[in-house]
């Protein structure tokens, strides 16, 4: 017998003392989906930040300071072993790739 595995996609707030509950981004049938709206989440917020001429060091700093942080949980038939998003590195490499030069992560 098989189980319908859902995969559910959630993001925090990173903007200090706003109290708000996780928003829910959207309930998907595979983890390839998941980890896509998770992406698509941090690209969105890094193209609608992005200015000319801004360095990725400081776009990634405001998407530390201001952007969702996606995360990925499935429900009880989920795969144990679900590998994990690692938002953080994924928005650096996008830093880099949108401004067209490296950034550290301090």
């Amino acid at each position: 017998m098989r189980f319908r595995v859902s995969y559910f996609v959630d993001s925090m707030i990173r903007i200090k003392d706003t109290g708000a509950p996780p928003q829910r981004l959207g309930v998907y049938s595979t983890s390839d989906e998941a980890y896509a709206a998770s992406r698509r989440s941090i690209d969105d917020f890094l193209v609608r930040e992005y200015r000319p001429g801004m360095t990725a060091q400081f776009l990634f700093r405001r998407y530390r300071e201001r952007g969702a942080v996606p995360f990925i949980f499935g429900d009880a038939n989920a795969p144990s072993n679900l590998p994990s998003f690692n938002p953080i590195k994924y928005a650096l490499e996008r830093c880099a790739e949108i401004c067209g030069h490296s950034v550290r992560y301090l």
